[in-house]
């Protein structure tokens, strides 16, 4: 019987059989470059379809294959042998058996654990503490609280507005800002799970490297009584589990477009830190109703690349009135390598972007120019595949990451 008729015969693929023979479950005979399987292959075949089917592994059956082979299986005391393997087998699915019990049990508990929500979970608003920081982005002038919906140290919903004729809202606990005229930018943001299908495991690999080492840069510093801002989150936002800083009073401003986004991130921090003083606001365009020469941090967890994709222009350049000038910047950036057929698709694609974004070089330029310097970096590693959710990009193509420090420099 020829190879192709043993496999038929068992339904099982050519180059199975081949694989069974380089490991010695099954011994053709050999004639020239053809096998030719016997009586005793149909036989040992038949005892690897059977024991297979009793969840044997083919280490096991190897064994008793070869048991079979010295032994010939004829005597009683071969056979004993051969059925106290069996026995054995039988005791090991049974306790297999009850570990997957045991398994599911344990993954019923989960998810009623999980449907019943997180336990006391408090609900935050705008700090009490941050209301003598709103100012208005037009005049600088002190905006005002109207028809304020306070708990405990929190503004849940009012109006803040300033006699120039700015106004913004505060709904459940964020502010929104008058952002009627400015575009839509991203479909989807980052918790969005929609994203997920469209997003590469290689993606968030290397932008969580990234996000550990801003986070240790960021210990190192004394934020005690700090202002840190990160813009644009709905594409990628600091990740809250990294909002641990044993240090006190930090206060985290997150602005994006997306209120859903803004909403999702809020239910996370207040869930992983609740007594975190942090201001949540709905921001596309950068005029951010807060004092001049505020912040002291900036956080740019791609935010700067993401602004330029939508707008000829820098985040910094929007940003820089509202920082102090002992403030520096902690980011994940990213480029591609000059000529790289995935620049000349996001230019087609993204007709507004900065021309230069997210070429090499960029980021320090545009930093260099706002009188930043970059003080420490790291190279993070490429990728060639993103995902569908960074539409420009082409396959094959490097897409860069690295990590930084910038510290203003007020003599540059």
């Amino acid at each position: 019987m020829k190879i192709g008729t043993f496999a038929k015969r068992y339904d099982v693929n050519i180059n199975t059989i081949r694989y069974y023979i380089e490991i010695g479950l099954i011994i053709p005979i050999k004639k020239e470059t053809q096998f030719e399987f016997d009586q005793t292959c149909i036989d040992d075949m038949n005892l690897i379809q059977e024991l297979k089917e009793y969840r044997f592994t083919l280490q096991e059956i190897h064994k008793i294959l070869t048991f079979k082979r010295i032994t010939l299986l004829t005597e009683n005391e071969d056979i004993d042998y051969y059925v106290q393997t069996l026995l054995e087998k039988k005791q090991q699915l049974l306790q297999e058996s009850q570990r997957i019990i045991d398994s599911t049990h344990l993954i019923d508990e989960k998810v009623d654990k999980l449907r019943r929500g997180p336990v006391n979970e408090r609900e935050t608003g705008v700090p009490l503490s941050f209301v003598s920081r709103f100012y208005c982005p037009a005049c600088q002038e002190a905006l005002q609280v109207k028809d304020a919906q306070m708990q405990g140290e929190y503004l849940f919903y009012g109006k803040i507005e300033c006699n120039c004729g700015y106004l913004a809202e505060i709904k459940d606990g964020i502010v929104i800002t008058p952002v009627s005229n400015y575009p839509p930018q991203n479909e989807y943001y980052i918790y969005d799970r929609t994203l997920f299908h469209q997003i590469s495991p290689e993606l968030i690999s290397v932008l969580e490297k990234g996000n550990l080492w801003m986070y240790k840069r960021m210990a190192k510093k004394n934020l005690t009584n700090r202002v840190i801002i990160q813009t644009n989150i709905d594409t990628y936002v600091f990740s809250p589990k990294f909002l641990t800083l044993e240090q006190d009073n930090i206060f985290y401003i997150f602005t994006g477009n997306s209120l859903e986004m803004l909403r999702k991130l809020k239910a996370k921090i207040q869930h992983i830190n609740p007594n975190l003083p942090v201001l949540y606001m709905v921001n596309g365009d950068l005029k951010l109703p807060i004092k001049h020469h505020s912040v002291d941090c900036v956080i740019d967890n791609l935010s700067f690349n993401e602004y330029s994709l939508f707008n000829d222009s820098f985040a910094l350049d929007k940003l820089l009135p509202y920082l102090k000038h002992d403030s520096f910047v902690v980011g994940n950036s990213s480029y591609y390598e000059t000529h790289t057929r995935s620049l000349t698709n996001m230019g087609k694609l993204y007709p507004n972007a900065h021309p230069q974004n997210l070429n090499q070089g960029f980021l320090e330029e545009k930093l260099n120019e706002n009188r930043f310097e970059v003080v420490e970096n790291e190279y993070l590693g490429f990728i060639t595949n993103t995902g569908e959710y960074v539409e420009f990009h082409i396959e094959k193509d490097e897409l860069h990451f690295s990590a930084y420090l910038a510290a203003f420099n007020p003599i540059s």
